[in-house]
């Protein structure tokens, strides 16, 4: 799927950029590298360009831009419904977050299901069911 898919509101894993040249260049510059999670967060009136959020800072792509990067459709395990099955595709923290939550199970690769869906959730993995509060949910993002 294209960046220029994504809707408002949705996230996306990059896996690819393409383009040759200046295009590419500016692209990698700007901080899209593949594994960087990217936000669409709005569309300006005209339809273009398109506002996105990477690594907790706004730019502007026009959609013939976007076309030249492959995304994965993602999104944050607080807005997966309960009863769900899900696979943890990254972690978006620091070593210390990224500890606590590997004594959880939650890493990337693993299955992960939404036994209770909020405050706090409550989720099964393969070391056990665990309470997790929304804040650490929002920074671990599924398919």
């Amino acid at each position: 799927m294209k960046l220029s898919d994504l809707k408002v509101g949705e996230s996306a894993l990059v896996t690819k950029v393409e383009g040759k040249g200046a295009i590419h260049r500016r692209l990698l510059s700007m901080g899209i590298l593949p594994g960087t999670v990217i936000r669409m967060v709005r569309i300006s009136p005209l339809g273009d360009p398109i506002a996105y959020e990477i690594r907790g800072v706004f730019i502007s792509l026009r959609r013939d831009e976007a076309k030249y990067i492959e995304v994965e459709k993602i999104v944050p395990l607080n807005l997966v419904p309960p009863g769900e099955r899900v696979r943890v595709i990254l972690v978006d923290g620091g070593p210390g977050f990224m500890r606590n939550l590997s004594e959880m199970g939650i890493t990337p690769g693993k299955m992960v299901e939404i036994l209770r869906g909020c405050c706090p959730m409550s989720v099964r993995t393969e070391l056990g069911v665990f309470q997790v509060g929304m804040g650490i949910a929002s920074r671990v993002f599924v398919r």
